[in-house]
């Protein structure tokens, strides 16, 4: 054997010994990671077991148990991402060392489950068969819980207000049960929320390498074609989206979407909630968590994170942020909703919050801020909009009336640059959708953006809770969108996104659920409604606002058609006149004390 290849052997096989040492060596190095006590048992291993739902479909259950317990506590977590498996059964390993029983299940048509999968709709009747088989298990010691992020997190919240009285807590992170808000904004389809987790998640295996088709979906016409084409369907459930931009469509307001805003109400049990401010289910997170039967005796956890858990290249973030797991004090809850230990850190009914480039946690009894005061900005001078000093962006809502306008081209849209409703990163990496406060550069790079610039803010301001854009436009088109992005540009000219919005003119302001004619021509007032933010601005920071018409792939281009936008097969230019001035144009924003 040459010196070479003796090498390359020899590099081989230290990395197995390393791959192998981290594997079996994983749940000692959580412990560590996340500064954990000694682990109080080892476990027992793992046995599979198989649940059958009441039309006869077995479900994959894998149980973990601590050894040396007959009877334990029990952690119940429904999974479908065959990809994080590794992650769950670790979890579920590490549970079971400080003396939790663990149940892993793939959820139906997942995995190794038997049946067919269709997002949401069997979670109900199968969670509900799942809790019944778990409460008559020997091992359960009559104390369960139920965990896990996003999907697993959905499988909590649909049979959460028919828990059996041996469930005793839920820990559902980054989801909610509001879905509008998650897949559209008036009536703008969020193509790298929806479209990307099509692409990943048609069949029963997660196709990882489906960035290209999740990609040449977003963009095909008409929409409605894409499934067909690119993602391995038709699936039904995706078509039914596409064709629901209204709140008022059917498919919001009737079975099994429209009974899901009664579920938060009904929860009796204490709920932790880890959220993420820069996630896409951020709105119908808090929305739950306000609406809980239980909200005194639940905790919501909430950082500068993504759906991932992640805090953005852009920040600087301190090192124990914790990410959606919270370890240390998922243990605490689990340690006192389990066995009825008392709460160490935690204390019921708090809001834990770390915002951006915040170095402390903050602990606080609402969020938003109620004591947050609205200030208003007038947008200024539109003549100057569209170059790279802007227009202004004046304290008050009195300026002179003025106006300009830009031509929209929907086959050339504003690029995404960072924000909340992004989630391809998750798994299609390769494609540099980044989410969080990305740096955004100059706006006059493109003629169809328009910038309006405060002067420098002579004191540190606090942003907490809910900004509001109200504008004044004309367009050539019968529908058109029209997108803001609230950005602060600190002392060293980084200009980062706080939160982006947007608007159509069939749906100008929230309370509209159907969708408005328009006449080209006319002045339509919107009023853009960001989600809540927190954010700390120094003294010597400007406000910036962004205007264009589109920002893709968070929200589909807009073709300037009206009708529905899934059938539609062309698309057209448009015009879009901008007003300001006289209260035409005026940014509202929540001041903390």
């Amino acid at each position: 054997m040459n010196h070479r290849r003796r090498v390359a052997l020899g590099i081989s096989a230290t990395a197995l010994m390393v791959l192998t040492s981290c594997f079996f060596g994983r749940f000692e190095l959580v412990r560590r990671v996340h500064g954990l006590p000694d682990f109080t048992h080892s476990s027992a291993g793992s046995e599979v077991q198989w649940v059958t739902t009441r039309d006869g479909v077995r479900l994959h259950t894998e149980v973990f148990r601590p050894k040396g317990l007959e009877k334990a506590p029990t952690v119940l977590i429904r999974n479908p991402y065959d990809a994080m498996r590794v992650l769950e059964r670790t979890r579920c390993g590490v549970l079971s060392r400080y003396g939790y029983a663990c149940v892993l299940q793939d959820v139906r048509g997942r995995i190794q489950s038997e049946g067919d999968w269709v997002p949401l709709i069997h979670e109900r009747n199968d969670g509900l068969d799942t809790l019944d088989w778990l409460v008559n298990q020997p091992f359960v010691d009559g104390n369960i819980g139920m965990m896990g992020p996003s999907y697993l997190a959905w499988t909590q919240w649909a049979v959460a207000d028919a828990l059996p009285p041996e469930v005793k807590t839920i820990m559902p992170s980054v989801f909610g049960v509001e879905l509008y808000s998650a897949n559209y904004e008036r009536g703008l389809f969020r193509h790298d929320v929806i479209t990307a987790w099509a692409a990943l998640m048609p069949h029963r295996e997660m196709r990882m390498g489906a960035a290209e088709d999740y990609w040449s979906a977003a963009t095909h016409r008409p929409a409605i074609e894409a499934d067909v084409l690119y993602l391995e369907g038709p699936l039904a459930w995706y078509r039914a989206l596409l064709e629901s931009p209204a709140p008022s469509d059917p498919y919001w307001t009737t079975p099994p979407v429209s009974p899901l805003a009664g579920v938060p109400p009904a929860v009796k049990v204490p709920v932790f909630m880890v959220g993420g401010l820069f996630d896409p289910f951020l709105v119908p997170q808090l929305k739950a968590f306000e609406a809980l039967g239980s909200r005194a005796e639940s905790v919501l956890i909430l950082g500068p994170w993504n759906h991932l858990g992640q805090v953005s290249d852009e920040l600087s973030a301190p090192e124990d942020t914790g990410g959606l797991f919270q370890w240390a004090l998922s243990l605490e809850w689990l340690d006192h909703t389990l066995r009825g230990a008392p709460l160490r850190s935690l204390r019921p009914g708090e809001v834990r919050l770390l915002g951006p480039d915040e170095a402390s946690w903050r602990s606080v009894p609402v969020w938003p801020d109620p004591a947050a005061a609205p200030r208003t900005w007038a947008l200024a001078d539109a003549s100057a909009a569209q170059g790279c000093d802007g227009g202004a962006l004046l304290p008050g809502a009195e300026a002179p009336l003025s106006e300009t306008d830009y031509v929209y081209n929907p086959d050339d849209p504003n690029p995404t640059r960072g924000g909340a409703s992004l989630l391809s990163f998750a798994f299609f990496p390769k494609l540099d959708v980044t989410p969080g406060p990305v740096e955004q550069g100059l706006s006059c790079d493109r003629p169809d953006v328009l910038t309006f610039k405060s002067p420098p803010l002579d004191a540190p301001t606090r942003l907490s809770g809910v900004a509001t854009l109200t504008l004044t436009v004309r367009s050539t088109a019968p529908d058109t969108a029209f997108v803001a992005r609230i950005i602060v540009e600190d002392a060293d000219g980084q200009a980062h996104l706080i939160r982006e919005a947007a608007a159509t003119l069939a749906f100008p302001d929230e309370a509209t659920v159907a969708a408005q004619s328009y006449t080209p021509g006319e002045e339509r007032a919107l009023e853009l409604s960001f989600w809540p933010m927190e954010w700390a601005l120094p003294a010597g920071a400007r406000l910036r606002v962004d205007l264009s018409s589109s920002s893709f792939p968070a929200l589909h281009n807009h073709n300037n058609r009206a009708g529905p936008w899934a059938a539609q097969t062309g698309a057209d230019l448009a015009t879009q006149t901008v007003l300001v001035g006289e209260g035409r144009a005026v940014l509202t924003l929540p001041i903390a004390p």
